[in-house]
């Protein structure tokens, strides 16, 4: 309905040349750090080809990708991150919950890269639960998100201010795909693409407990043409699949919207405790023309999301979402101004930097049983247009609820109310 189609990103090819990490010397039981990015760094400086991480299990720190090189996970790969703080210094620029900083390294990283992939059937594991102590202490985020001196002066990298890394994060990078791996026990986010042109994430598998902190499964961030397809999320500590394009000041200082993002083929398994597909609740940049479909999951707190918060700013616009199913959930799907997880966020002054959301479509979405089946929810100065609702069968405890929306059209959507449905 809104959506409009673009070309899909094409994967990366490589040369031939290919190095095997046992064949450099690595040892299984013993850190492969310095022989893996040593690989890397030898075939990007050849002209490119394969890195293989052969069968077995392998231990490494923090990984540095480089242009033109596919890092390839054989069948029966087995690589855990070693979670040593020390091992993911020096300090790395770094996207954190949309704000640019110096912290310590995400395990797998890559920054102003052509042409780089991460591909294979290879088990890697983050060994999150180390990681997660580290949530405890928000001393560095509360600051974080206050802290407007120059990029090169927010260090974030150190016992007192640590916030946890990314699993997989790269920047500024062109034409880059990650295919196959399954992602275990990650730190903080999972696979976070950010300011990256022609992304593709397919097959991949995410698992993190329910009960970890912040691990969303795949998240892509001031992205311009994205693909993910035919992924499964089994479990998460919050969103499954989320868009995003940078939160507030720092957002409108780099000014690099999301857009042109399809989602297709993707489900999850299991419990998360947010949301199923995502948008915001950093969006302050913008995000545009989004086709999410074809989608399948099990139990979300809110199936299909568009979040914001005053101050942020930022206008979501032309998406459609169609063709999903949902099993369990507290909302259907929920579009809401009134996000409120983050209490000491950066306060603006009133009725400034609203969020705007137009041009919404939902098509052919179901459910077996959700507490509410529909929610808008704005707030004064927020802006709310053209949201359309077509062939939505919900079963639900509370139907729908609608609050400050301009231009609402429902068309063939039947309600089944049921006292029990929902958690």
């Amino acid at each position: 309905m809104f959506f409009k189609e673009f070309p899909l990103p094409s994967d990366p090819t490589f040369p031939s040349y290919t190095l095997n990490i046992r064949e450099l010397g690595a040892s299984e039981g013993s850190l492969s750090t310095d022989i893996i990015n040593g690989a890397i760094d030898r075939v990007s400086k050849a002209g490119g080809g394969h890195v293989v991480i052969p069968a077995g299990k392998w231990t490494t720190g923090a990984i540095r990708l480089q242009s033109y090189v596919d890092l390839h996970f054989e069948d029966g790969a087995h690589l855990s991150f070693d979670p040593n703080p020390e091992l993911y210094l020096p300090a790395v620029l770094t996207v954190y919950e949309g704000i640019r900083c110096y912290n310590y390294s995400p395990l797998i990283y890559g920054n102003g890269l052509t042409s780089v992939a991460i591909t294979g059937n290879g088990y890697l594991e983050g060994n999150g639960p180390e990681w997660w102590k580290w949530a405890k202490n928000l001393t560095g985020r509360d600051i974080l998100y206050f802290d407007r001196r120059p990029i090169e002066e927010r260090i974030y990298a150190t016992p007192e201010l640590a916030l946890r890394p990314m699993f997989l994060q790269i920047l500024n990078s062109k034409n880059v795909l990650i295919e196959g791996i399954t992602l275990h026990n990650s730190p903080c986010w999972t696979v976070h693409p950010v300011w990256c042109e022609d992304v593709a994430v397919r097959g991949i598998t995410v698992e993190n407990p329910s009960v970890s902190p912040n691990t969303d499964g795949v998240n892509i961030e001031s992205c311009n043409r994205a693909l993910v397809e035919d992924c499964t999320v089994v479990t998460t500590g919050d969103d499954m699949y989320c868009l995003k394009a940078g939160r507030n000041e720092d957002a409108w200082d780099v000014g690099i919207p999301c857009q042109n993002v399809v989602i297709r083929r993707c489900r999850s398994l299991g419990r998360s405790k947010s949301g199923g597909i995502v948008i915001g609740s950093e969006m302050s940049a913008g995000v545009y023309n989004i086709l999410a479909e074809d989608c399948d999951f099990a139990d979300n707190v809110n199936c299909i999301r568009i979040k914001s918060k005053d101050g942020r700013g930022g206008l979501v616009e032309n998406v459609d979402f169609r063709n999903m199913h949902i099993a369990l959930g507290d909302r259907g799907i929920n579009v809401s101004f009134r996000y409120s997880c983050e209490a000491n966020d950066d306060p603006k002054e009133k009725g400034v930097h609203m969020p705007k959301v137009r041009n919404i479509f939902f098509e052919n979405i179901t459910s077996d049983s959700v507490g509410t089946g529909i929610s808008i929810d704005n707030v004064p100065g927020g802006e709310m247009e053209n949201f359309i609702f077509k062939d939505i069968t919900m079963t639900a405890r509370t139907c729908m609820t609608s609050d400050g929306v301009r231009g609402l059209r429902l068309e063939n959507v039947s309600f089944t109310e049921d006292p029990s449905a929902g958690h």
